[in-house]
């Protein structure tokens, strides 16, 4: 006897995922609150990637009032200030620091994590360990002796 197993469609979320993802604006904590769940199962979600697509694609949707401007509006002006020759020059430096901060340039303390269910990929090309040695040997410059000295070595 086989156990027959239903995938579930794409796109189709519990009513409180939906909530989570339709109350989403940057802030996990929040949107769990919002949709009656513990934080953790909300960080969870947003490892999944239909859960994560379905955000983004709300957020490409939504429509915003024209009289407010979106990012690439503002950095487009912010920019135009920093380059006009006619502003004051502490108009321009302050245009130059908005911008710069909606590009993250003055982040010091940088810290990256992903969420749990990430990764980094890496693909390597499909090589022998031989060439491998041979490639990593020749691309390290060494203190002593010459790459042919080296090579002896790692065979001796």
């Amino acid at each position: 006897m086989t156990k027959q197993t239903t995938k579930k469609p794409e796109n189709t979320f519990t009513a409180k995922q939906q909530k989570f993802i339709d109350c989403y604006a940057g802030d996990i904590k929040k949107a769990a609150e919002i949709a009656g769940v513990v934080y953790g199962t909300g960080r969870n979600w947003m490892t999944k990637n239909d859960v994560v697509l379905a955000i983004f694609n709300r957020q490409e949707t939504e429509t915003r009032p024209k009289d407010i401007a979106n990012r690439q509006e503002r950095q487009s002006f912010w920019t135009t200030v920093m380059r006009s020759g006619t502003e004051d020059m502490s108009d321009r430096l302050k245009a130059s620091q908005h911008l710069g901060k909606s590009e993250a340039d003055f982040v010091d303390d940088a810290k990256h994590s992903l969420p749990i269910g990430c990764g980094v990929l890496f693909v390597l090309p499909v090589a022998p360990p031989e060439e491998w040695k041979r490639k990593s040997i020749e691309c390290h410059v060494h203190d002593v002796g010459t790459t042919e000295d080296t090579m002896e070595a790692s065979r001796g």
